[in-house]
């Protein structure tokens, strides 16, 4: 099976983490031990946290999606951001200090530097993500069955973006059992 190739860039833009950095410099910080869950899959998020020093691995349904080294970065914006609970797990890989944003919603009303700090990190994610789904979208427009799909797949994901997001297809419905 073909590995995807892409020439999208990390999500590393100094910019976005800076300024998170900085509106996070007086908060009060959260140290995790190793395995220490910050954020519950399927619980309410009540804090933006920013990475300060450490790891942290974003796992869904116990399969690590992302892996979060980036001082500056944050994990929490999606459910602050929606209102809805958390779509991942977030746990400590090693020794990790966060800063809690613990008033997020309010900050967000009141502190015009935070939504435009998130949004510009958002963009910024969007665009990684876009440049990897057209070059998958190219590598496999030629491909029968499956493979051949991602072009219809990404299109529908597309147009509705509050399709469903659990796991499962009508051939494994439940994959997480």
């Amino acid at each position: 099976m073909p590995v995807a190739r892409t020439s999208a860039p990390a999500v590393r833009d100094t910019a976005q983490v800076e300024e998170l950095l900085g509106l996070a410099h007086d908060l009060p910080r959260r140290s995790l031990e190793p395995g220490a869950a910050l954020v519950v899959d399927g619980e309410p998020v009540r804090a933006l946290y920013v990475l300060v020093e450490g790891s942290l691995r974003v796992e869904k349904a116990g399969v690590v999606i992302a892996t979060v080294t980036q001082p500056g970065a944050c994990v929490g914006e999606m459910s602050l951001l929606l209102g809805i609970p958390a779509t991942a797990d977030v746990i400590a890989s090693e020794a990790s200090v966060v800063a809690a944003i613990d008033n997020a919603p309010t900050m967000l009303e009141t502190e015009p530097l935070l939504p435009l700090a998130l949004a510009r990190l958002l963009a910024a994610r969007l665009h990684v993500m876009t440049t990897y789904l057209g070059d998958l979208k190219q590598q496999y427009s030629d491909h029968e069955g499956g493979l051949g799909m991602v072009d219809v797949v990404l299109d529908s994901l597309m147009r509705n973006p509050r399709a469903r997001s659990t796991l499962g297809s009508e051939r494994d419905p439940d994959p997480e059992d």
